[in-house]
């Protein structure tokens, strides 16, 4: 295995182990053994780097438990990550992985995503975010965030859980990308969606 992959396969281990013993006395996701959480989270948020190969600026929405925002951050060093979590315990977790990890390229900001000011973020960024409701509820938390030029939201769905969902007048579904997935049952969608005009 090449150096880089080596080292960035050891950081993944080394946050997957911490993610499930802070999770045995904090309960913050479903998980139980290394495997599930390779198989339901690794695996599930790394293919979504490849779709955001354009921007070098992440802001995972909701990030919980660091996914997708912490596995992008190890395989990208080049990009700038920002997890957002207005849980205290979530985001104690998340500074002490990130800095147990040395990951030199996050920040983390310990708010709600509604009251985030988007003058204090740098322009041209990504907005992910992974298991946080439906388009119309996550388009309303940050409509203050994508009215800045060149911002695009990027939701990790399925297609059975789009099914049913509308956006709200004003922004446009711009890309549909399939993503892999290991469950047979499930098709693995990313949504870029943006506002109009």
């Amino acid at each position: 295995m090449h150096e880089k992959n080596k080292a960035e396969a050891e950081k993944l281990e080394k946050f997957v182990n911490e993610a499930l013993a802070f999770n045995k006395k904090h309960n913050i996701f479903v998980r139980e053994s290394i495997k599930e959480v390779y198989e339901k989270d690794v695996d599930d948020c790394l293919p979504v780097l490849q779709k955001i190969n354009n921007s070098d600026k992440i802001l995972d929405l909701g990030s919980g438990g660091g996914f997708p925002g912490i596995p992008i951050a190890i395989k990208g060093p080049e990009r700038r990550v920002v997890l957002v979590d207005s849980n205290q315990k979530k985001t104690s977790f998340l500074l002490n992985s990130v800095n147990r990890l040395g990951l030199k390229n996050v920040t983390i900001i310990g708010s709600r995503i509604e009251d985030i000011d988007p003058k204090e973020l740098p322009q041209n960024y990504e907005l992910v975010a992974r298991a946080l409701g439906t388009m119309q509820h996550i388009t309303g938390l940050t409509k203050n965030l994508l009215n800045t030029p060149g911002t695009k939201l990027k939701l990790m769905k399925t297609k059975e859980q789009m099914r049913g969902e509308e956006l709200p007048p004003g922004y446009t579904i711009k890309k549909i990308n399939k993503l892999p997935s290991k469950e047979k049952d499930k098709e693995r969608i990313l949504v870029t969606i943006e506002k109009d005009g």
